[in-house]
């Protein structure tokens, strides 16, 4: 009898495992088959928005309304991508000579689409630094937290990036003009799937995963973040100057 539980019990193991494995694989399938057509749809939208001239305030709206919802979607996408990556431990940082300002303003020019529909100004305070770290892991926690400073600051305001070299690392502070988070909202500032009460300010939605994200990927390439709200809100990524773990 014991030896037929057993069985049971290492054939149910087994379903679940696939079963597990079958729910990833669609996961990847669905995120896959779903960008490019969104990736298209938002440039059509761009062609239409260059008849600027030619379209009624009416249009523009719907059109404006129309990419912030294909923004959403594909930002949501990758980040499930990046949660998949994260927990299946996928992520393997390949070090190497970086140069800190390149990568700043590689992400301000992924964010900037959203930001102008924004009117929000990102000035980037840049300084030649130079570090060693995981190339895509940093791009990425820089592109979730100033994705973050741009949904939460107020339109027409200002984001403040700037980079500062202490004796072993570098510190990248992201400031907005947003209106902060308050102390008992910061204990669970970056749990997974954890909404905090403040709203964003241009109807864009969010998971609660953005930071839980950021907060992962940089503990992988031996960083973190830090989060201070001094009037303003200040979210910083520390990075060793070199990193070997």
């Amino acid at each position: 009898m014991k030896n037929d539980e057993f069985i049971s019990i290492e054939h149910l193991r087994t379903e679940l495992e696939a079963s597990e494995k079958d729910k990833k694989a669609l996961l990847k399938l669905a995120v896959h088959d779903l960008r490019s057509p969104l990736n298209k749809l938002f440039a059509i939208i761009g062609l239409f928005k260059l008849l600027d001239d030619e379209l009624t305030t009416e249009q523009a709206s719907y059109l404006d309304k129309m990419e912030l919802v294909i923004s959403d979607g594909l930002s949501s996408m990758r980040n499930l991508t990046d949660l998949k990556a994260i927990e299946d431990g996928g992520i393997e940082p390949f070090f190497e000579p970086i140069s800190v300002g390149k990568m700043v303003h590689k992400v301000i020019r992924e964010q900037l689409l959203d930001a102008n529909r924004k009117k929000i100004e990102i000035s980037f305070s840049e300084k030649e630094l130079n570090i060693s770290t995981d190339k895509f892991s940093c791009l990425r926690v820089l592109d979730h937290l100033l994705s973050n400073a741009i949904k939460f600051s107020p339109k027409e305001s200002k984001i403040l990036i700037d980079v500062e070299a202490e004796a072993n690392d570098v510190l990248i502070h992201i400031t907005d003009g947003g209106q902060g988070i308050s102390q008992q909202e910061q204990l669970r500032l970056y749990k997974k799937f954890t909404p905090l009460s403040t709203r964003t300010t241009g109807g864009e939605s969010t998971t609660g995963l953005g930071l839980f994200l950021a907060t992962s990927l940089a503990k992988k390439i031996g960083g973190n973040i830090e989060y201070a709200n001094d009037n303003d809100s200040v979210f910083t990524l520390r990075l060793p100057k070199v990193s070997f773990a």
